[in-house]
């Protein structure tokens, strides 16, 4: 087995393996370091190294658990069960602290994903490569790009402010390194950039990432677990619309949809068929297989009443599908494993294998292009453009051709409509928090036992605190933690 090992220094001290065939991540060893010159120097360093970064996706810190739990437990889709392992109390009850271990782990883990891109982005060019690897090599460069801008892009959702909370964007985001030191003396401590400069790294690295990717435009199994052209295109689709330029939305949701390389899954089969990899409708998944993979540490572990069973779904979420809307079968409206459990409660089974756990999470499908584009056109004022795709979705969910009631509103009206479509067909995907603060949303944070929370907008708890850690080891952001933390 091949290891190719990169130490670096950057704002969190790590030794990540990447490795062609087995993962071994964050070694701490802050006394090794060697070269990263050294460590990718030809095509198979490369893409070793790469596939390390992917891997990092994959943690119980990132998409593996807490960055698709939070969006939607820290909003009005989910709450913590009475019977619990003890995880996310502090965000479904907000009351996280600066010492956080959840919210320390997704900021370490998001960062870990920077360091290791940055190191990519800048030996990957001059690694040594035959000529027949050429394109495989800008292909590699083009997928850390996308990495970093995606890594980027969850810092700022979930650590600062969305970007209308002030008119310019000029509110604090988060650090930006753009480059990642193998020297363990010389430590980056950068201040935090505005969120403007936060969105404007995300959009260049996304922009760099479809000019690398432009011929990577295939659509297998092969692909949807790595970022392709349309990967790049999808995200930076979502990025225009976190921004608000609406018509940059609609120009990428439509590249996409208009590429025909993705398909709506079918009604009839769409819950079963969501829980397979590489589905005809997925763009890109973050990676599970048999051997290589979070175990009980997995998110459809914690939803699973097999497994922890923790979070369970809101009746306001389980009561907005219709009866014939086949999304509501993401969910079973049973009762919570354990003496004392909740009696009835809204079991959440969108992620199920807690036997093999071989079992991708879904972070860029089709129908979020539709989405997209709806709510863009609605934001210009071309209600009917928008209405045509939302309706497109509301058909697809529905069992009962007859029983479809399509969006016939128009104004604040129809944004409304197209954000409890998003909400149903995104639920525990991660994006309900960011769609409702984005839109500058009030709401309701149910929990155990009907208590409930009341969550104005702004909020300052909405977002996560600077992890405690990195205040005290970077003088540059030491005063410049989120207000309330």
């Amino acid at each position: 087995m091949k290891r190719v090992k990169i130490y670096f220094t950057s704002l969190v001290l790590v030794a990540v393996t990447a490795v062609s065939c087995k993962k071994e991540f964050l070694e701490i060893d802050p006394m090794q370091n060697t070269d990263a010159g050294k460590a990718i120097t030809d095509i198979a360093g490369l893409r070793a190294s790469v596939t390390g970064v992917y891997s990092l996706l994959q943690s119980s810190n990132n998409y593996g658990r807490t960055g698709s739990l939070l969006p939607d437990l820290m909003a009005d889709n989910l709450y913590i069960s009475v019977l619990n392992s003890n995880r996310y109390q502090t965000q479904d009850q907000y009351v996280t602290s600066a010492n956080d271990a959840m919210a320390t782990g997704l900021w370490n883990n998001l960062y870990t994903v920077v360091a290791n891109a940055n190191l990519i982005i800048e030996k990957g060019p001059g690694v040594e490569a035959a000529a027949a690897d050429t394109a495989e090599k800008r292909r590699l460069v083009g997928q850390a790009y996308a990495l970093r801008g995606l890594a980027y892009f969850d810092l700022a959702r979930f650590f600062a402010q969305p970007y209308n909370f002030t008119a310019d964007a000029s509110h604090l985001g988060v650090p930006v390194l753009t480059t990642t030191s193998t020297d363990k003396s010389n430590v980056a401590a950068p201040a935090r950039a505005t969120v403007k400069g936060v969105y404007d790294q995300v959009i260049s690295d996304l922009n760099n990432a479809i000019s690398n990717l432009n011929t990577y435009t295939t659509a297998t199994s092969a692909t949807k677990g790595r970022f392709n052209l349309y990967g790049a295109q999808a995200l930076l689709s979502r990025v225009y619309l976190y921004k608000g330029y609406w018509q940059g939305a609609v120009n990428l949701s439509t590249a996409l949809i208009s590429a025909n390389k993705y398909t709506l899954l079918p009604r009839a089969t769409f819950v079963d068929d969501f829980k397979k990899q590489y589905t005809a409708e997925s763009i890109f998944e973050v990676a599970n297989t048999t051997t290589d993979n979070n175990s009980t540490d997995w998110l459809g572990y914690f939803y699973n009443q097999s497994g922890y069973g923790d979070a369970l779904a809101t009746d306001g979420l389980y009561n907005l599908y219709a009866a014939t809307d086949v999304r509501k079968g993401f969910m079973t409206r049973s009762r919570r494993t354990g003496s004392g459990g909740e009696n009835p409660a809204n079991i959440v089974n969108k992620y199920s294998n807690v036997n093999t756990f071989d079992e991708n999470i879904k972070v860029l499908r089709l129908a979020e292009m539709y989405l997209n584009r709806a709510e863009a056109y609605a934001q210009q004022g071309k209600d009917d453009l928008a209405r045509t795709d939302v309706n497109a979705i509301i058909s697809r969910s529905n069992s009962d051709a007859l029983a479809v009631v399509p969006v016939t509103t128009t104004g604040a009206a129809l944004l409304t409509a197209i954000l409890n479509e998003r909400r149903k067909e995104f639920a525990f995907e991660g994006q309900r928090l960011f769609d409702l603060t984005r839109n500058k949303l009030s709401f309701t944070k149910v929990r155990r036992g009907g208590l409930t929370i009341s969550v104005t907008y702004p909020n300052q708890k909405t977002i996560l605190p600077i992890p405690q850690r990195e205040l005290d080891a970077n003088p540059n952001i030491r005063g410049q933690q989120n207000p309330g933390y």
